[in-house]
């Protein structure tokens, strides 16, 4: 089955330009975009993608992980290639001659916080010069699209998900119809936006394939476990049943509220034919199933999904879960199926931090016995950690090195907090004064600078993660106990 062909061989509608303005140049496959080109060429749409992750900078998160992670190298220069500042040099000119060559009707771009400024900056006069409307979407817009009232260079915004909404605009556009009332879509009209309603939330079932055909084969590759593997992420659920602070889960669900489920599940065997169809096409490797919380299922769909990947699957596979969801009876089902990592959120080492700050009610026991029972099986562990947040002080990070140490993960990932917009904890970081009202994130690096604990030991305790936890450097006295 060859998926997403290009429409040459039948009429074409028009033409669609995505634009990932990936700017920290780690690699993967945006699985949104795959998702949205994949709905576009089936009603009819060419589509092409503008990527500027090779070229607009080395692979800075990789480079962190290496540094201050538990995990194995790999060389990303054999798949990812060399970094030069010359190939950031060539990016408005070669985005142009895109856009002079694919002609298309609508530029669609994907926004995150920390991809805003680099965003504008690389649109800045498109639609004016070449006469095509730009729509903004992602989680930038969706979450704070007052952002954008001022930005001449978009056009539209979509609010939430997209599938639907993108090929009606794209078709009204071909067609010269009027498409200020489109649901989920903010149209703006003298520099004011019209604020259409949102559209219930999508069947999953009923969205078509990603479409990987638009993307830079270095795309396909993901460091893991020493190498790089041809990786594909997918999605067996969207949505999650919990409201962590530092997470836009909590503002997304009042965004959708009574738009439908927010938390919806995909049929496993509709799952599993994506899967498969790409997996021979692009001869895949890895698995990373994308979902929030993978093992918080009902047992007979666990039981289904299981049986099924192994027999039409089985590929190694990646999950991640929360603690209070594993079980010793999916864990030793889940050795039989080629699992090859479960990862688990710490965050934060100190209990009462964690439930004060973090609304997450889990106790350290529970976290440690979650990973007793998947090292038990020799399955690999992964720890998510967290540092500089919110009334977070120095000695909750030397909790957190403790309570790794009792954990005993296969490996582990240490980030610093992001204010993203739409969370508990960037208000908070705002009201407190750590950041201004106005703030947005420009890098992957801390941005608090807060009394009880000051960038330079937040940095110092990021950079040292890994020696503390291996021991190589001792837990200062005055923390040598748990706070």
């Amino acid at each position: 089955m060859v998926l997403n062909e290009t429409t040459s061989n039948k009429k074409v509608k028009g033409r669609v330009l995505f634009i990932y303005p990936n700017c920290e140049g780690y690699g993967g496959l945006p699985n949104s975009l795959a998702i949205l080109s994949g709905c576009l060429k089936g009603a009819g749409f060419e589509t092409r993608c503008f990527d500027t992750t090779f070229l607009k900078s080395p692979p800075l998160s990789h480079f962190y992980r290496k540094k201050h992670g538990g995990f194995m190298d790999a060389d990303h220069t054999k798949v990812w290639g060399e970094w030069t500042p010359e190939l950031a040099k060539q990016i408005p000119s070669m985005f142009e001659k895109t856009i002079e060559e694919f002609k298309p009707n609508l530029i669609a771009i994907n926004i995150a916080d920390v991809t805003y400024h680099y965003a504008l900056a690389l649109l800045k006069d498109i639609n004016k010069k070449y006469g095509v409307p730009v729509i903004a979407g992602g989680p930038t817009p969706t979450l704070s699209p007052d952002l954008f009232e001022s930005a001449d260079c978009i056009d539209m915004l979509c609010i939430g998900e997209g599938e639907e909404a993108l090929v009606e605009l794209a078709e009204a556009i071909v067609e010269k119809r009027d498409y200020g009332n489109i649901k989920n879509l903010w149209v703006k009209k003298d520099r004011n936006f019209i604020k259409n309603t949102p559209r219930p939330l999508k069947n999953l079932d009923t969205i078509p394939f990603q479409d990987w055909s638009i993307f830079d084969e270095r795309h396909y590759y993901k460091p893991y476990c020493g190498k790089f593997w041809r990786t594909g992420f997918f999605e067996t659920s969207r949505g999650c049943p919990f409201n962590c602070t530092y997470c836009c889960t909590a503002n997304l669900r009042q965004t959708y509220h009574g738009l439908g489920q927010f938390l919806r599940f995909r049929n496993i065997d509709k799952a599993l034919d994506e899967i498969c169809a790409i997996k021979d096409q692009y001869k895949l490797e890895l698995i990373f199933f994308i979902d929030d919380n993978f093992l918080g299922i009902p047992p007979e769909r666990f039981d289904y999904f299981c049986e099924q990947y192994k027999k039409r699957v089985n590929l190694p596979y990646y999950i991640q879960t929360r603690a209070e969801t594993v079980r010793e009876d999916f864990v030793k089902m889940l050795l039989k199926t080629n699992v090859s990592t479960i990862a688990l959120g710490i965050e934060n080492g100190n209990e009462e931090y964690r439930r004060k700050y973090m609304n997450r009610f889990m106790s350290n026991e529970a976290i440690v016995k979650a990973f007793k029972i998947i090292n038990k099986y020799k399955i690999r562990t992964t720890a998510n950690v967290i540092i500089g947040m919110p009334y977070e002080e120095e000695k909750h990070f030397y909790d957190t090195v403790r309570l790794i140490q009792k954990a005993k993960p296969s490996s582990y990932s240490i980030n610093y907090f992001q204010p993203y917009r739409g969370t508990k904890m960037r208000e908070e970081a705002v009201r407190l004064g750590f950041i201004p009202k106005e703030h947005i994130i420009s890098e992957s690096n801390t941005c608090l600078d807060m009394p009880q604990f000051p960038k330079d030991r937040i940095m110092h305790c990021y950079e040292n993660f890994k020696k503390y936890v291996e021991n190589k450097i001792p837990i200062p006295i005055q923390y040598e106990k748990y706070s």
